[in-house]
């Protein structure tokens, strides 16, 4: 199999032998005459290994009001948005009083019968909720609006 083994040369020649036992055990080589493209090369490799650092900004807070239907991988609901705002496509974590029972998608938001691109502090609205499993709200449950990114780590 391949080892996934660099070798770095830095102002050198690689004898024959060398270069067919790397060939056979699939190892790289790379040679370089500059120091620093030496340098760049290997610090890009090593940061091609880190796991992405998973980043979530908060975005708004709702008390949910009213739970109007349940479905297996979905929840219509309304609440009062008592922080932020709210957006079609954010995550939420639904919290039961200081507990997390699930986490869902926002599919989409409605004020006053109408489909809504933000709904803010203070206003009342309808979501539509996706959810993974079937989730029982309950009124009084907080909806915390959040989004979640990779992003991708480097070497400092």
């Amino acid at each position: 199999g391949s080892s996934n083994a660099i070798i770095y040369g830095f102002n050198v020649d690689l004898p024959p032998a060398v270069k067919r036992l790397a060939m056979r055990d699939k190892v790289t080589v790379r040679r370089y005459q500059v120091i620093y493209e030496l340098l760049d090369d290997a610090r890009h490799s090593m940061e091609a290994l880190l796991a992405p650092e998973v980043v979530e900004t908060e975005i708004g807070q709702l008390e949910i009001k009213g739970v109007f239907r349940t479905m297996r991988d979905a929840v219509i609901a309304g609440g009062q948005v008592t922080k932020g705002k709210v957006t079609a496509g954010l995550l939420a974590r639904v919290m039961r009083g200081e507990e997390q029972i699930a986490e869902v998608t926002v599919a989409s938001v409605q004020r006053q019968q109408q489909e809504a691109k933000e709904v803010f502090e203070g206003e009342l609205c309808g979501l539509n909720l996706t959810t993974s499993k079937k989730l029982q709200l309950e009124i009084g449950d907080t909806l915390e609006f959040f989004t979640r990114e990779l992003v991708k780590r480097t070497l400092q």
